[in-house]
């Protein structure tokens, strides 16, 4: 099909363009998991890893034909510290509120179920600052200020539809999480990609639109 033909054909949004790049783009979500796990297995490059990922994502949700393997390298590598720092600052909270959350849910008391639901609400949210942050890592040139800020407020401004679609990623994360290492399988090939799929289609349109330096 030529590019003129494309462009006639009616524009996918929603769910439909997840499933149908899911579909006609398997081989390479499956690479970039692949690629992925190898680059985050240090734990150290988590953030560089993620920001990588979802570079690769947002040219696949565009459908642009790019080279797989030296794209993902070359994000991976770019404001590697920046990107190094401002990933595990937003990862630590991340970490920290959903350790908070099990550890308050464990001990089976009225207060400590309160605690529980605070914690999961807020992990919630900075789940949806990681998803902005690791985006505009991989699409924008900010310093590490407006970065954070940006990726903080921007939760409050994306409309309800997108935000919920974004969140649907968490839940694909948390399934894999909550039936490991049964899916394994799951995770190794697909798990982490597809999530980055459906985050970076939640968030990409309000970003591009609206972030400020």
């Amino acid at each position: 099909m030529s590019a003129v033909d494309r462009e006639q054909l009616p524009k996918r949004t929603g769910l439909t363009l997840i499933a149908h790049v899911t579909i006609t783009r398997l081989l390479t979500l499956i690479a970039l998991n692949l690629v992925f796990c190898l680059t985050a297995l240090p734990l150290v490059t988590l953030p560089n890893a993620i920001a990588a990922l979802y570079r690769c994502i947002g040219l696949v949700l565009r459908e642009e034909e790019f080279p797989l393997f030296r794209t993902y390298i070359k994000a991976f590598q770019s404001e590697f510290l920046k990107t190094l720092a401002a990933g595990w600052v937003v990862l630590i909270l991340l970490f920290g509120a959903i350790v908070c959350a099990v550890f308050y849910w464990s001990i089976h008391a009225d207060a400590a179920i309160l605690f529980a639901m605070m914690c999961a609400v807020l992990a919630i949210y900075l789940y949806a600052v990681c998803c902005n942050l690791f985006y505009m890592l991989s699409r924008m040139r900010l310093s590490l200020g407006p970065l954070l800020k940006n990726a903080f407020l921007l939760v409050f401004l994306q409309p309800i539809k997108k935000t919920a679609i974004c969140l649907i990623s968490l839940l694909v994360l948390g399934l894999c999480a909550w039936w490991f290492p049964r899916t394994l399988p799951v995770v190794v090939l697909i798990g982490f990609s597809l999530a980055a799929l459906i985050a970076c289609y939640g968030v990409r349109d309000k970003i591009e639109q609206s972030v400020i330096s």
